[in-house]
């Protein structure tokens, strides 16, 4: 409501009293040594009051160091300066830090500085990267991360079958832009010698730690406020260069400074994901069933940094086969580092990229031997009665009912009917196609050894006069959650949901969290309130059983009224003033005092201990859906609109409808973008085109369209209601659903897509033989 009416607080609009502002002079080079770097003459200016090189943070031991422990895969990292020092690596990359009384003398400033390059070779991509020079000197090789696993033999079985196809795929890079760019402002109280940092941030906790970390400081000298946030879809996990510089130059200057970035910088520089290849070879029988599979998967990384959007690719080979019961697998995920932008965490973390991957292989083979589409994933799918599911990289699938969201998709899009509606298509010179895709989604992120390492906190307070405040250690980037964890409460509480307010995003008055990330703001956050909230409903209904003269159990307390025998009741309010005011009265005997408990919460099937048992399961639940689309192809252009769109969700028992299918929505948008419109392109010299969204193609209200959603529900047997994940959901199945209806609408010209997204220069030249 407060950011509908235009009364939002955002990072841009905290400006304390003497704050100056930062701007930073990036990179315009790809890969070069930095021979001379001048800043006297900007910091001669008046207006001015500091200049950052990265050689004195380094100086001053300003380094942020990777940590982490990694369990089935080996990962390279490297400590960083948040400056350049000596060489820079990407276009964008950080080089000087400027401070002054506003933003138009921060950049004349930055005009100011003399910098000289020296160009070095350019890794432009990752089949560069695996033939070129180490980009970092320290290592062997480019290869970051090199993840590989099996199950089975499937090289006997490819060599023993007469039904094998071999292809190649890829997902083109891509960057999340959300409406509000990243930004801080750090204000250091030279007299307290604290630290208060308000942060677009999805985790405050997380940045604190990190923060206080790299300036040297302890965590309890750093507080980290998250306003409200406009977007972020994993893009603002925390810790940023900017972040360190902006709180090194508020502690020099002991004045607040404030750095909010802009879109252009966004898209060199604050991180893209996908932009991932990968060979498979697959085995199958006549009816469909797949009997082997081999995936090779290679990752542009970019360049390498401390922010852990790498992890991404770990996720994409984790989510092969996926929803697929296959015996003989393996694969093998190498991410190697480039002189590309770097990577950042973004919506879907990478399982996205295996669906785009097992969805076509399951097309390819469904072209091969003439099996329905549907019916081909109906024969592979792994059956309901085999969960909990161990996948062959070791993470275990909670539950999951696939046929039964597949089959519900079809039935929404009209499938039996869709010949029908093609054939008077064609009639009106229309070309449609229809497609379908799977898509599997782990949630709740739980990395060893790390900071978000599957855990969340909640405080619930009662008032004395009933009033509920939730303090809770997961936050919300504008996606509504807070009411999602009120409703939990309310309910647990039996109190009406307007008594409840829920306060998130500050690390002075919230327990630690993890924030928000991995759609894990319900299973992990209303949780633990809800752990909480049961602990007080129990002091309350002991208090209320003793002020009615009646025994436990015979009363039931709803909508803020306890509710006893022969029609006696108590307003809940009563019962909080009751506990306050005669805390050493009968009715409080063998009963702590006041109405607040904080409970932390860990979901049970997370295991981190492979040293014991051999297990590594990272991922606790796994939603899933299945998207049938139906588009339109323009075949003198190739371009491509999709008319049509339909999603069957599971994510367990849902809490809010709502709330849930406006995440859905939003993110099969996305996913339309993605796969038609946007795409981080570089040339030979790794300088990317898209500096503004000019050249960066969102789609907007002409591209945009209101697809149909469908819920069914497979609870989670490890879960506190069966509740599962909802916010990365809905955004992986629409490349491969797109990509399927457009082969299907061009099957007269046998066309094949592999490479998302399906701009229209791309489909033309497969629906004209691949001409340029």
């Amino acid at each position: 409501m407060i950011s509908v009416a235009g009364a939002g607080t955002y990072v841009d609009d905290v400006r304390p009293a003497g704050r100056m502002i930062m701007a930073v002079l990036r990179s315009p080079h790809a890969h070069a040594r930095i021979v001379r770097l001048d800043i006297s003459a900007a910091a001669a200016l008046p207006e001015v009051s500091l200049v950052l090189d990265g050689a004195s943070l380094a100086a001053d031991g300003i380094v942020v160091r990777p940590g982490g422990a990694f369990a089935n895969f080996t990962v390279r990292q490297s400590d960083r300066v948040p400056l350049a020092v000596d060489v820079v690596r990407y276009v964008g990359e950080p080089v000087v830090a400027v401070v002054a009384v506003d933003l138009i003398a921060a950049r004349a400033a930055l005009e100011l500085v003399d910098v000289e390059y020296a160009p070095l070779p350019v890794l432009a991509d990752a089949s560069a990267a695996l033939t070129g020079q180490p980009l970092e000197q320290s290592w062997p090789d480019n290869v970051m991360v090199d993840y590989p696993f099996s199950k089975g033999d499937p090289d006997v079985v490819l060599a023993g079958s007469d039904r094998v196809r071999r292809g190649s795929l890829r997902c083109g890079r891509i960057a999340a832009s959300p409406i509000e760019p990243r930004g801080i402002v750090a204000s250091w109280d030279p007299y307290r010698e604290t630290l208060t940092c308000w942060a677009s941030t999805q985790s405050p906790h997380v940045l604190r730690t990190l923060l206080a970390a790299t300036v040297g400081l302890s965590d309890s000298a750093v507080r980290v406020i998250q306003p409200q946030v406009g977007g972020a879809f994993g893009s603002k996990l925390p810790m940023f260069p900017e972040d360190v510089l902006a709180t090194v130059a508020s502690i020099r200057l002991g004045v607040p400074v404030a750095w909010t970035e802009q879109r252009n910088e966004y898209l060199t520089a604050a991180g893209h994901s996908r932009d991932v290849g990968c060979d498979y070879a697959v085995a199958f029988r006549p009816d469909g069933r797949i009997t082997a599979l081999t995936v090779d998967l290679v990752a542009d990384l970019g360049a390498p940094t401390t922010v852990a959007g790498w992890a991404m690719c770990i996720v994409t080979a984790g989510c092969i086969p996926g929803a697929y019961q296959i015996d003989d697998v393996r694969v093998r995920m190498r991410g190697v580092v480039t002189n590309r932008g770097p990577w950042q965490a973004y919506r879907g973390f990478g399982k996205e990229v295996s669906c785009f991957v097992m969805e076509r292989i399951l097309d390819e083979v469904a072209r091969a031997t003439g099996v329905d589409r549907i019916e081909v994933r109906l024969r592979n799918f792994i059956p309901s009665s085999t969960f909990p599911y161990t996948q062959p990289c070791g993470w275990i699938t909670d539950s999951g009912d696939y046929e039964g969201t597949l089959t519900e998709a079809a039935k929404l899009i009209d499938y039996a009917d869709f010949e029908r509606r093609r054939a008077e298509a064609r009639e009106q010179g229309r070309t449609l196609g229809i497609g379908f895709a799977h898509e599997l989604t782990p949630e709740g992120s739980s990395r060893p050894d790390s900071l978000m390492g599957g855990t969340d906190s909640a405080t619930v307070r009662i008032s004395p006069r009933g009033d509920v405040t939730v303090l809770t250690g997961v936050t919300s980037p504008g996606t509504g959650n807070e009411t999602g964890i009120a409703q939990v409460v309310a309910d647990a509480l039996g109190c009406d949901l307007e008594r409840v307010r829920v306060e998130q995003g500050d690390t002075a008055s919230c327990p630690y969290g993890n924030g928000n990330y991995s759609s894990r703001s319900l299973t992990f956050g209303a949780t633990s309130a809800r752990l909480a909230a049961d602990e007080l409903r129990e002091r309350i209904e002991a208090v209320a059983v003793s002020m009615l003269g009646t025994d436990a159990g015979r009363i039931r307390i709803e909508e803020g009224t306890v509710h006893g025998p022969h029609d006696a009741t108590l307003t809940l309010d009563a019962v909080a003033a009751e506990i306050y005011r005669n805390p050493h009265g009968r009715h409080m005997t063998g009963l702590p005092p006041g109405l607040e408990a904080t409970r932390s919460y860990r979901i049970p099937n997370v295991h981190h201990q492979p040293d014991v048992d051999g297990r590594y399961n990272q991922y606790p639940t796994w939603s899933f859906a299945s998207a049938a689309c139906v588009v339109e192809v323009d075949e003198e252009t190739g371009v491509v609109r999709v008319e049509d769109f339909v999603l069957v969700h599971d994510s367990g028992e849902i809490v809010n409808p709502l709330l849930a299918e406006a995440q859905l929505h939003g993110a099969v948008l996305q996913g339309i973008g993605a796969s038609l419109y946007e795409e981080i392109s570089y040339d030979e010299d790794a300088r990317p085109f898209a500096h503004t969204l000019r050249e960066y193609t969102l789609p907007g209200a002409r591209e945009s369209l209101a697809p149909v959603i469908g819920h069914r529900s497979t609870p989670s047997p490890f879960t506190l209601d069966g509740r599962k994940g909802v916010g990365e959901s809905g955004i992986s199945a629409p490349a491969a659903a797109i990509a399927s209806a457009i082969e299907d609408a061009l099957r007269e010209h046998d066309v094949r897509l592999s490479r998302a997204p399906f701009t229209p220069a791309r489909v033309w030249a497969a629906l004209n033989g691949g001409a340029a």
